[in-house]
């Protein structure tokens, strides 16, 4: 019986052995290939102010002007007296118009509800967002004003897409960084499990102004967005180019709110 155990413990140890050397091996392959290993999800506390204001030019994927897009964000209290932020952008862009508020705990930037509107020559259409747990409950309204219903499981840590550019912001950002998280995108019901890598530093100009930035990628369902956040506190977006339309956005104007 005591050689029984024996082996069984040596076999244990063998297997924890071989699982340390593959971890080892694995970190160093994805070191050797430019691609520092994910830690884990841990948020700073907001470094933005109540009333902060991102507005950005746009240019579509052959670098023509197409419109602006505009973030404020808001401090708030939930009715269990949580401190939160309601984060909201509104693009107005080549005819069309979304508006689309996503309020957030301050602890952690988890999504609690969103509600989006997307109007154009065609018509309004909106997307209502709750989140319930391990759930969102949505009604989707389209432009000949036709309403339906849906429940989407989803993680209980996951974070709204549109939230993305803002809340990076909090994140430990430095060199050779790399976390994953959970985003969901309400109007298309659709999950993903995102990779968040600095890939390197930039000063770059735009028309607010010179910055110092962190080349930041979201590696997204295959789609890559790239942002690039500025070094020094309060750490705002200075450009990023979309990963599903491919336009780019500079910063034009910033107010840091109060």
């Amino acid at each position: 019986m005591r050689e029984a155990i024996t082996g069984i413990t040596q076999t244990r140890t063998m297997r924890g052995g071989l699982f340390v050397a593959l971890s080892v091996w694995l970190a160093g392959l994805l070191a050797a290939c430019g691609q520092p290993a994910p830690v884990a999800l841990v948020f700073n506390a907001a470094p933005w102010q109540d009333g902060e204001e991102h507005v950005f030019r746009i240019t579509d994927v052959e670098g023509k002007y197409a419109g602006t897009a505009t973030y404020t964000l808001t401090a708030g209290i939930n009715d269990q007296e949580q401190p939160m932020w309601s984060i909201r952008r509104f693009i107005e862009a080549q005819g069309d118009r979304e508006a689309i508020t996503v309020k957030v705990l301050a602890a952690g930037f988890r999504p609690q509800s969103s509600f989006m509107e997307r109007s154009n020559a065609a018509g309004t259409e909106t997307v209502d967002a709750q989140y319930n747990g391990p759930a969102v409950d949505l009604v989707l309204t389209t432009r000949a004003n036709v309403m339906t219903t849906q429940r989407v499981e989803v993680p209980s840590d996951v974070r709204e897409s549109a939230t993305l550019p803002m809340i990076v912001r909090a994140l430990p950002l430095a060199r050779n960084y790399a976390t994953r998280l959970n985003t969901f995108l309400p109007v298309a019901g659709l999950l993903n499990r995102v990779t968040v890598r600095v890939v390197g530093e930039e000063r770059l100009s735009v028309p607010a102004g010179a910055y110092d930035a962190w080349v930041v990628m979201l590696d997204e369902g295959g789609l890559t967005t790239r942002l690039w956040i500025a070094k020094e506190a309060p750490y705002p977006l200075v450009k990023y180019v979309d990963g599903r339309n491919r336009a780019t956005f500079e910063l034009e104007r910033y107010s840091p709110g109060e």
